[in-house]
């Protein structure tokens, strides 16, 4: 074959060979040939020596193509928070650990915005009710005044008219809108426009019929 052919330039027969066909040249010649075959022998060995990313890519090769037991801490810790073999990891993997804890986050978050949802529903309700009931209220307090405004013009001007007194504020007595009735007409104040709201007039008159009939519309009766 061509390998067993070829001279060994290091080999004792090829040395001795050079040595007797020309003795003056043989140094030169095998230094020549050793320093040519280190050279090529250190290529080699530097070939056979793999780069570090070649081992390094080799190395996790390996470790991916191994899978982890329960010895490994990491993977202790990750079967603690419910991570099972054949399991991916990461939020973009669709059927691993990231995409039920993604899962959960999102069932979290909608229940929290369900709840915060109805408390404001709720609120809101309360808030409507309580508008329509001060609105009633408000209502009904302005009916009542209304009456008992119109009773004690009444009782004030039959308890005047009783004494010959003249009505001193055009609101004391109720309203009169017959035409024919002058002598009432004539007998009540000039209207002006600074008349105060209905409440205020029912204080007042109270107090008128306190102070001049001793009466109390909501007794009924006069006192003493």
């Amino acid at each position: 074959m061509a390998d067993e052919d070829e001279e060994d330039y290091m080999s004792d027969r090829f040395l001795q060979g050079i040595a007797e066909k020309a003795p003056g040249l043989v140094p030169a010649k095998i230094a020549k040939n050793y320093k040519k075959e280190f050279r090529h022998k250190e290529l080699n060995e530097r070939n056979k020596v793999k780069p570090l990313r070649v081992k390094e890519s080799e190395h996790r090769e390996h470790g991916l193509a191994n899978a982890l037991d329960s010895s490994n801490k990491g993977f202790a810790m990750l079967q603690k928070m419910g991570f099972k073999h054949g399991m991916g990891l990461g939020k973009d993997d669709r059927g691993g650990l990231g995409r039920e804890m993604l899962l959960k986050r999102q069932r979290e978050i909608k229940e929290t915005l369900k709840e915060e949802s109805a408390k404001k529903r709720k609120k809101v309700e309360q808030n409507q009710r309580d508008n329509f009931r001060r609105h009633m209220s408000g209502k009904f307090a302005e009916r009542q005044t209304a009456s008992d405004l119109y009773k004690s013009q009444k009782a004030c001007e039959q308890l005047d008219r009783s004494k010959d007194l003249p009505c001193i504020e055009k609101w004391f007595w109720p309203d009169v809108k017959d035409d024919n009735d002058e002598k009432d007409d004539d007998d009540k104040p000039e209207e002006t426009d600074d008349e105060p709201e209905p409440f205020e007039k029912l204080v007042s008159l109270t107090m008128y019929l306190r102070k001049t009939h001793q009466y109390c519309i909501w007794c009924g009766t006069k006192f003493d």
